[in-house]
């Protein structure tokens, strides 16, 4: 299976969206042949109707499955009333064969902050309970800091309670976005993982636009970065979730995994 993770579009008619750099990705993207591509939020910059307008129209070239969660600048100025007009609904559990996604908005209304909440932390455990091969948890802000994306903030406001229930059931996959940075870290036997900015000009320092790429085989999870500008991909982490086998270019340099 695989698994393209975009976040991070940021579609506006502004100087904050590269219409150049988004279209060479979706050729890039749509060149993958994926099983599914999720989206962790922010597709608008002000939520704004033609920004909505806007992200639609750019996102239909995008060939494929499409789970999308909102990110907090989709709800400014009335915007989450708009997602679910163009995108569906903001939280969900869907199943696809041994997979089950759960996707959830952590955004709120012209917060820059996020939540999950009781009852978005029930709606994981009802996924779970689904028991499938293979679980994984989307949304928008990251739970743990990560690095090289400035002075910390925003991680979400109840993201003890969040991380407990994710480790105690041993979900192996967390996917996120928001820091405009790509980054994955194994936490007891969950990897979480970020990605960067899709196509939005607030790139940090050498990073770039970049999207995921999620391999899974043979109960072996791949993560490889997409570098938009170069075209190139570079594997970021390999994990192997039933014995917590990880080996992270982040941490380990000297181990080759390509």
């Amino acid at each position: 299976m695989r698994i393209a993770h975009i976040s991070d579009i940021h579609a506006n008619y502004g100087s904050d969206f590269n219409n150049t750099t988004f279209e060479k990705a979706v050729k890039l993207l749509n060149a993958l042949e994926t099983d599914l591509i999720f989206i962790s939020g922010d597709l608008t910059t002000e939520g704004l109707l033609r920004e909505y307008e806007y992200a639609s129209e750019r996102l239909s070239k995008i060939k494929g499955k499409k789970a999308i969660v909102p990110g907090n600048h989709d709800e400014k100025n009335l915007g989450y009333k708009l997602f679910p007009e163009f995108f569906g609904n903001t939280d969900f559990i869907r199943t696809d064969g041994n997979l089950t996604l759960i996707g959830l908005a952590t955004s709120e209304p012209d917060k820059a902050d996020g939540r999950l909440g009781r009852n978005r932390h029930r709606l994981i455990k009802r996924g779970i309970e689904k028991k499938k091969d293979l679980t994984i948890i989307g949304f928008h802000h990251h739970l743990v800091p990560i690095p090289n994306s400035g002075r910390e903030h925003n991680i979400i406001e109840d993201a003890g309670e969040t991380l407990d229930i994710i480790l105690r059931n041993n979900v192996p996959l967390v996917l996120m976005g928001h820091r405009h940075v790509p980054y994955a870290v194994k936490v007891h036997n969950t990897l979480l993982v970020n990605a960067g900015t899709f196509s939005c000009n607030r790139t940090r320092a050498h990073f770039g636009n970049t999207f995921n790429i999620i391999d899974i085989k043979h109960e072996t999870i791949v993560i490889s970065v997409m570098n938009i500008e170069e075209g190139k991909q570079r594997k970021m982490v390999q994990f192997t979730p039933h014995d917590g086998c990880c080996i992270n270019r982040y941490y380990e340099e000297n181990m080759r995994i390509d």
